[in-house]
């Protein structure tokens, strides 16, 4: 048996299972490493489609100069971090990744400045550290636990993922 999938709805999917997998073990904002509990018409509303956000269509050249832009007012060093868009890597015109490890107290310090800095661009929020602006979505989070890196214990990963989901 096939499925058809839009490919809109394949790169929501995507998107998803990417966060899922690049923020597992995501601490509170509290610290204790526990995810907030969620009310049931919170949840259900999270379920439902966002309305599109309208503008002029935004180049991934434009939507990575906004995440440096963001993390530079958010305190944080883009050149300290790695980015999809870094020297020897090929950039992928539909997704702009960014990863620093820092310590914990200043990731903690800097989601909600890199939160602000983003609705000050004209991202939308559309759920706890999660923003939308004409096609593209964004993420951020913090993790003192990684798969994929060796954290010590006063660090934290800090992602900033962004996906273009294409014109819908």
């Amino acid at each position: 048996m096939h499925i058809r999938v839009r490919p809109q709805t394949a790169a929501v999917i995507s998107l998803a299972a990417s966060a899922v997998l690049a923020l597992a073990g995501c601490s509170s904002s509290d610290g204790s490493g526990a995810a907030a509990p969620k009310p049931a018409a919170a949840a259900s509303q999270s379920a439902k489609p966002s309305a599109k956000a309208t503008g002029a269509p935004l180049g991934r050249d434009a939507v990575d100069d906004e995440v440096k832009s963001s993390l530079r007012a958010a305190g944080l060093d883009p050149e300290k971090g790695k980015g999809s868009g870094d020297a020897n890597t090929t950039k992928n015109a539909s997704v702009v990744d960014w990863t620093a490890v820092t310590t914990t107290q200043q990731a903690e310090w800097a989601l909600p400045r890199l939160g602000e800095q983003l609705k000050h661009l004209g991202w939308r929020e559309t759920a706890p550290q999660s923003y939308e602006k004409t096609d593209w979505v964004l993420l951020i989070g913090s993790t003192k636990q990684s798969s994929t890196v060796n954290l010590k214990s006063s660090e934290s990963l800090l992602t900033v993922n962004v996906t273009y989901l294409g014109a819908g």
